[in-house]
Parts: structure tokens; sequence; C-alpha cells
């Protein structure tokens, strides 16, 4: 598959030259000689990784080359580790003006905690030599990023934040399976980053977000969010999809722990919470920055509820499109749906799951406006099941009208 929703940044731009990306995974491919010793494979588009004035691709065996560089292969570490369960570009987190990645193995173990996780940065680079993230892991070409205690699945989502901290180098989010997600800051050292360090709050190299209970699964989706409240700082966006919230967390220089609990309980200065119309809906399974979609400055977000029922449509999905704002009054989507502060992207057919992948698309049709992509992954176009649809939605700057995909 070309998207996992919890890596839902990273998005083929279908048309426009602003460098957006698509990950490719290789999970259980068969090339590994194991079953399931994970490949992970991107794919760039308009983006000259290795400075030659071409554009680079990495691709998903058995995907044709089109015009482009041949790339190169990431090797698992170990049998059962999953490596490239979710992936994505890392933005430039060592400062040497190549893009980086971030790989998620979130099944792997490390000094006798079972499935703790790991995520490994892998540095750009200009050659076109197979990496090997045990390599990775010894420091060579990047790091790695060891999951905090046995059966975390860190590196279950993970995803580029963006600058959070404003030191001019991107950050990294690490999402787990235990209502936990973990912001890296970028560095230019090779060291080994220990999220239970992290954890603690007196580290200088990030810092541990914890979800409202274990059971809300505020780990599912991870991403930045762009800059929302227009503070200069890259901000987070956490989905929920079992409590059906999404999380905005403003960017931030320290390293304290924040707690989702008390952005929900409102009066804060660190983010807000956005509520889903209904539980069942699954609100949050994807999220991501929308870019600006409304040109008015801020960026914006698209939340997925692929489980929504729009119009009596069972299960069709919507997308939630909120624009960026300065407060932290807590939004629902109910609103969104009555045209204020957003608007919303309604499925087509039953059982269509619109929404289960969402994100940015950059200004394809080249009009200022930010525009979006949204993913139906059971669509059946001309009556082929399950085939599946994509529907780009242009940006606009009213926010009064649904869009009916």
């Amino acid at each position: 598959d070309l998207l996992h929703a919890s890596s839902s940044t990273n998005v083929l731009k279908v048309l426009g030259n602003s460098g957006d990306e698509v990950i490719a995974t290789g999970f259980n491919d068969s090339a590994t000689k194991k079953t399931v010793d994970g490949i992970a494979y991107s794919i760039y588009t308009h983006t000259d990784a290795n400075t030659d004035s071409n554009a680079e691709f990495w691709i998903q065996k058995g995907v044709t080359l089109i015009g482009a560089q041949r790339g190169f292969v990431i090797n698992g570490e170990s049998a059962g580790d999953n490596s490239g369960y979710s992936v994505s570009n890392a933005g430039d987190v060592n400062g040497d003006g190549l893009d980086d990645l971030i790989v998620g193995a979130g099944r792997a173990n490390l000094n006798g905690k079972s499935k703790a996780g790991k995520s490994y940065i892998v540095f750009g680079k200009q050659d076109a030599d197979t990496i090997e993230l045990s390599a990775i892991a010894a420091g060579k070409g990047g790091f790695v990023i060891n999951g905090e205690s046995a059966k975390d699945y860190s590196g279950h989502s993970v995803s580029s934040a963006g600058d959070v901290n404003g030191d001019g180098l991107d950050d990294l989010i690490v999402g787990t399976r235990e209502a936990k997600s973990y912001i890296v800051f970028g560095k230019q050292d090779t060291n080994t980053i220990e999220l239970s360090i992290i954890a603690v709050g007196t580290s200088t190299g990030g810092f541990v977000i914890s979800g409202e209970s274990m059971r809300n699964h505020a780990r599912f989706s991870v991403s930045s969010a762009g800059d929302v409240n227009g503070d200069g700082l890259d901000d987070l966006i956490i989905g929920a999809d079992s409590a059906g919230k999404s999380y905005v967390v403003f960017g931030k220089q320290d390293s304290a722990a924040i707690d989702l609990s008390v952005i929900v309980a409102g009066k804060n200065t660190i983010g807000f919470v956005i509520k889903g119309e209904s539980r069942h809906d699954y609100s949050g399974y994807s999220v991501s920055s929308a870019g600006d979609v409304n040109g008015d400055g801020l960026d914006d977000l698209i939340i997925g509820a692929n489980s929504a029922n729009p119009s009596g449509k069972i299960k069709a999905g919507k997308s939630y499109v909120v624009f960026g704002k300065q407060g932290t009054d807590p939004i629902e989507l109910s609103a969104i749906v009555a045209g204020t502060g957003g608007f919303v992207i309604n499925g087509e057919s039953a059982n269509d799951y619109s929404g289960y992948s969402v994100s940015s698309a950059g200004d394809v049709n080249g009009d200022g406006l930010d525009d979006l992509i949204v993913g139906a992954y059971l669509a059946a176009p001309s009556g082929k099941s399950q085939a599946g649809k994509s529907y780009v939605v242009f940006g606009k700057k009213d926010n009064t009208n649904a869009i009916e995909l």
C-alpha cells in the first residue's frame, strides 16, 4: 500500500512543484527473504535530494520508475521488527540541507523489552547504496529512537513535526499504542535517543505527550499541523479515534511534558481539542496539516472520520477542514458541518470509508490556496469493487458550503 493512515502527511502531490512527498511501504515484502522483516521505500516528487538538478523517487518494489534516479532501499534490522509499518519524510533533522527520513518498526525488541519499538532516522544522502537499519542503529548515517517500555509499539506511527521549538532544525513525532506520543527535537549528532529519558521531562531532546486515558488510543495518527496559531512555531495534531477526538498541541521550546487532559479541560495556553460529531465516526483516525486552504495566513487542519454516515449513507465517511485559529477554545465538528470555522467534505457512497487517509496536496491548481487529498480505499469506481478512489479538493475561502464528493 502507498499509505498507512497513521502517516497521512505523505501523499503524492498530483500537480505543482512545491516538493510534496509520497511514502510507500514494503511491509511483508518477500524480497527480504523473511516473513515480516520490513523494507521501506519512499517516493519523492519534485525534490532534488542529491543536488544533481533532477527529481528523485524512491519506489515500492514492482512499481515502474519514471524519469528519475534509481533511489535506494532500506532493509529492516531484525526478523519480526515490521520496519516500514509507518514511514514519513522527516524534514531536515540535522541541518545539512538534505531532507531526512523516519522509518517506524513498532514490533522491534530492545534490551529485553518485547515490542518496545524503534524508529530510525535516515539522513539524506546522494548515493544509491542500500541502507541497513542495523547500521543506522550503530550511528552510521542516522540514529535510532528506542521505545520506552515493553509493548509500547513505539514507531506505530511516525511523522515530521516541523520545527516545533524554533531552532532551525526539523523535529519528529513518534506515536505508540499506549496513549503516548513523543516529540524528538532535531539534532546533528547520531547518538541514540531513549524515549524513557524524554519521558522523564528533564531532557533537552524533546518532550512527551500523554493521552487522556490508556484506552483513548491517542497515538493512532500523528502529524505536524503546520503553524496553526501563527506564532512562528510549528504545531502538532494527534488523533485519538476511539475517543473521537483530535488534539492540537502548540509548538514550544521547553521539554515539559504535555497532558492532553489539560487541553481538554480548557483555559490553557498549550493547545485545543477538536471533538467529533459521534463517537462511532472515528474522527481522528487520520489527521494532517491542510496547508493554508482559505488563504488567511494560518495553517489549517484536515481530520478524517471514515465511519461517519453523511445523509444516511452508512460509512461513506467524512473529512473536516478546520481553519487555523489563535485561541484555545474547543472545536466541535458539528459546528464545522454548520459552516463555522471550516467546512465538511462528505463521502460519496455507502461503505466508501472516505477520510481513511487525508493530507494537504499543496497548491495543485496554482490559485494560491492549498488543496487537499482524501482517500476512500473501499470505493468502487465504475463498479470495480474496493478499487478505491482518491479525491482532490481545491482550497476555498468560504466556509459555509459542504463539499460533496
